[in-house]
């Protein structure tokens, strides 16, 4: 399928859902299995030679965080599947959306009003601090273009800003 750019200028940015969250929340999942394996080695250990009460233990903790971040990891996951296909790329004079099978195509001064979320950024070296990211555009025809929330919409949001001035 062919997306006209409408005369965009050029491209500055292109922007994809990220994997990072998913890899890492991956890896604590099998560090945890480890430990979770560990555990029912030493449970089969003990049951040979005495009291299975501190492996048992031993085994609780591991095998509940192991629960709790595949919990995490799986919804992480499905959020991710649903929008694997987003494409934001960002141009000169305005951007383009692709998603789902449908791209929209947006000037910048086609915007009407943009919708934000207030969220609280964690840093390591700084207090927290409450941002506004992009939730969805609505352009001078009424229609909305809901950005999703797989994309790094902290960098988006400052691109944006920053090309509509």
């Amino acid at each position: 399928m062919a997306i006209e750019h409408q005369n965009l200028g050029e491209l500055r940015s292109i922007h994809r859902p990220s994997t990072v969250r998913l890899w890492l929340m991956a890896l604590v999942a099998l560090a945890l299995l480890g430990f979770v394996l560990l555990g029912l080695l030493s449970l089969l250990n003990s049951l040979t030679s005495g009291p299975i009460v501190g492996p048992t233990i031993c085994l609780a903790v591991p095998l509940l965080l192991l629960a709790l971040s595949c919990s995490f990891l799986l919804k992480d996951f499905r959020k991710w599947s649903a929008t694997r296909t987003c494409k934001l790329m960002i141009f000169e004079k305005g951007f383009t959306y692709e998603s789902g099978g449908r791209a929209e195509t947006c000037h910048w001064e086609d915007i009407k009003d943009i919708t934000f979320r207030r969220v609280e950024l964690a840093s390591k070296h700084a207090p927290p601090r409450r941002v506004n990211l992009i939730r969805s555009i609505v352009k001078k025809d009424g229609e909305m273009i809901s950005l999703a929330e797989t994309l790094n919409l902290t960098r988006i949001t400052k691109l944006i800003a920053t090309a509509r001035k």
